[in-house]
């Protein structure tokens, strides 16, 4: 009777709706930038994909339906922050690793660029310590 049940339970397992992942439309993400436009918050990543929307979940929701494949955001080591998008650093936290180094930044530039740039830096703030001032 036990490996009835066992054979079942294996067999129920194969039947199981899986959503396939192919690992070549994986996006990971080292650098994620995040400043403003007229009306919106804008989320700009290394991978030169980018997000628009009202408020930062509207902005990740853009970006994960922009990018072609899955990204991964909280595989980011540095996020970039212009000085008028520091107000939406704190909901950024739910999408990003608390170890993520934080650095301000000049919307326009090259995200990928800075990131060269930030990987010589040692003694940037991470973002479990960020605070705006």
């Amino acid at each position: 009777m036990r490996k009835l049940v066992y054979a079942a339970i294996l067999g129920l397992l194969f039947l199981a709706p899986v959503k396939r992942l192919d690992v070549a439309n994986l996006q990971p993400v080292q650098t994620v930038a995040i400043y403003t436009e007229p009306g919106f918050v804008v989320l700009e990543t290394d991978t030169h994909n980018l997000g628009r929307g009202t408020s930062v979940t509207e902005a990740v929701a853009n970006l994960e339906e922009n990018t072609p494949g899955v990204i991964y955001l909280d595989t980011a080591e540095y996020l970039l922050v212009s000085k008028d998008a520091e107000a939406y650093v704190d909901a950024l936290r739910e999408y990003l690793s608390p170890s993520v180094k934080v650095s301000l930044w000049v919307a326009g530039n090259e995200v990928d660029i800075a990131a060269k740039f930030l990987a010589e830096e040692d003694n940037l703030p991470k973002l479990k310590n960020w605070k705006k001032f």
